[in-house]
């Protein structure tokens, strides 16, 4: 039960929430794509809005604006996705490695070691992922009508279901792009708080084993000793304690040999012997001296 509640966090926070990230962040790709055309002449995503614009500001005129998708940053979220699965399965082999008792303490360092490290790249990892994409997704985008129909403007999806939005606001499909792509975004804040609970995890069957000094190379905390037997005579005893074999030696003490004599290994056993008559102590009375 112990061991199920530690993978919870694991099994039941992090990998979901990287699968939910990803999923997402497929739909606001899906969202967008969907209401675009190609542009063959220049390669590029070519999409038609019902709106004004800088030469008609007529609310029923055609706009087409050509799209050019600044795509890293959702190259970046996928990435992050990636390296959640591969830690969450780092941290499953890790911590079911950790709860047993046996096994070597170089292969448990090892799994202690990759599984605390990895959860500590990916925290670092989801929190520099978003700040870089929320800083791109402030620093551009449509400030009037007439940055709708300007050339080689680059724009993250977001950005670009985003300002759809404010500006053609008819345009239905780009509130749900738009806010997907925002919670894709900001679900790496939540992702980067579960890796911190699963190194919570970890450091709990880590500090049972001895904390930092047994993750260091010490002998931890249950292995000051080389055997039991150095264990149970190398304890403290209190001032009534009994004396060292003053109840006998213990059973592991050598125990004397006793040889069998050859008849009685070989022949069959003795035959028991008479008991000897004991003399009678007393006399028969004809027997008796008689004193005149």
């Amino acid at each position: 039960m112990r061991t199920v509640l530690l993978l919870a966090s694991t099994v039941l926070l992090l990998f979901p929430v990287s699968v939910l990230v990803f999923i997402l962040e497929r739909i606001s790709k899906s969202l967008l794509l969907e209401q675009t055309g190609r542009d063959w002449r220049g390669g590029g995503y070519l999409i038609y809005l019902n709106g004004p614009n800088a030469t008609d500001p007529s609310p029923t005129a055609r706009t087409a604006v050509n799209m050019d998708i600044n795509n890293a940053p959702s190259w970046a979220i996928l990435g992050v996705c990636a390296a959640a699965y591969i830690v969450c399965a780092l941290d499953a082999f890790g911590i079911w490695e950790l709860r047993k008792v046996e096994g070597t303490y170089g292969s448990q360092r090892v799994w202690a070691w990759t599984a605390s490290v990895g959860n500590i790249l990916l925290f670092g990892l989801c929190l520099g992922i978003f700040g870089w994409a929320t800083s791109v997704q402030n620093s551009e985008g449509w400030q009037s009508y007439e940055d709708v129909q300007r050339q080689n403007e680059e724009y993250t999806r977001e950005t670009w279901a985003c300002q759809i939005e404010r500006f053609y606001p008819k345009e239905g499909w780009a509130g749900a792009a738009c806010g997907t792509a925002k919670a894709t975004r900001f679900l790496l804040l939540p992702m980067a708080v579960f890796a911190l609970l699963v190194l919570g995890s970890l450091w709990v069957i880590i500090r049972q084993r001895g904390g930092i000094k047994w993750l260091l190379g010490g002998k931890g905390r249950y292995a000051g000793f080389d055997n039991a037997y150095e264990l149970q005579q190398g304890a403290r005893q209190g001032p009534y304690a009994p004396a060292p074999y003053a109840q006998g030696p213990p059973q592991w003490a050598p125990q004397p040999y006793y040889p069998v004599q050859p008849a009685q290994q070989l022949g069959s056993p003795p035959a028991p012997s008479a008991a000897p008559q004991v003399q009678k102590m007393g006399v028969a009375a004809d027997e008796r001296p008689v004193f005149r």
